[in-house]
């Protein structure tokens, strides 16, 4: 199987763009104000990422009984599955404290006085059937849509593609560069830093690394499966430049 084709290529292209987007140039850091908005929009994908990771978690290691092992009980897929699921949802720090990554998000949101109440109604009301009621902002929207799109394909290889290379391969730089705009002595930034924090060090590391493996392995050497998923990671990244176009639009309106 040939991986280094040109829709890759043009996925790594892609990747460079975003991680260079002007939202993150280098500069003063984020005002208060900024930080609500980029919250405001970004908490969509907060909680998105948390139906990739499921929808790999019922391929790779369903909830059924009874239990059978399977291909990837052998190989530390499931393990790497089940490591990013105990984390996400169950994390813990240094007090002992428990929490899913986006509860954290929401008491960072609440921190600086971000409207997480839009969120929180379109979630507890989602059907992805009929988005006409939603009132969240359209770069949110079309983020979310796409993320379901590739979901709904319910073909392994390509959830691994936007969960590989739109998220956890991705995220580390991206990520980076958002923390550096972000005062390090103001309290009140204390959760979003943990939650960024969080996943630089540990996507940097291990998750990304893995996921690779973990993408490799679901196109089972099988060009045209190749091919398909990197298509819906090419859309999973410029939903994402969509996105931090449309926050640093509702900054440059307020500014």
């Amino acid at each position: 199987m040939n991986q280094n084709t040109k829709e890759f290529k043009f996925l790594q292209d892609k990747i460079k763009e975003l991680n260079s987007h002007k939202l993150f140039e280098k500069g003063p850091n984020f005002t208060k104000e900024e930080l609500k908005i980029f919250m405001e929009f970004h908490i969509y994908a907060v909680w998105d990422f948390m139906s990739i990771v499921k929808s790999l978690q019922d391929f790779i290691c369903p909830s059924t009984y009874p239990w059978r092992p399977n291909k990837y009980t052998k190989n530390g897929i499931a393990h790497l599955i089940n490591e990013i699921v105990f984390s996400e949802e169950s994390d813990v720090d240094e007090n002992d404290n428990y929490f899913s990554h986006f509860d954290l998000y929401v008491s960072a949101m609440n921190d600086v006085g971000a409207d997480s109440s839009k969120a929180i109604n379109f979630i507890d009301k989602f059907d992805f059937h009929d988005y006409s009621l939603s009132e969240l902002p359209e770069e949110s929207l079309e983020f979310i849509k796409n993320t379901f799109n590739s979901i709904k394909s319910n073909k392994l290889s390509n959830i691994a593609a936007i969960f590989t290379y739109g998220r956890e391969t991705t995220i580390p730089d991206m990520f980076s560069k958002i923390l550096s705009k972000i005062d390090e002595k103001d309290i009140r930034y204390k959760n979003l830093r943990l939650y960024i924090k969080r996943h630089i060090e540990v996507d940097s590391s291990r998750h990304g690394p893995l996921s690779i493996q973990l993408f490799n392995f679901t196109c089972e050497n099988k060009q045209d499966v190749f091919d398909e998923a990197i298509e819906h990671a090419i859309k999973a990244i410029e939903a994402r430049i969509l996105l931090w176009d449309g926050v640093l639009k509702r900054i440059k309106d307020i500014n």
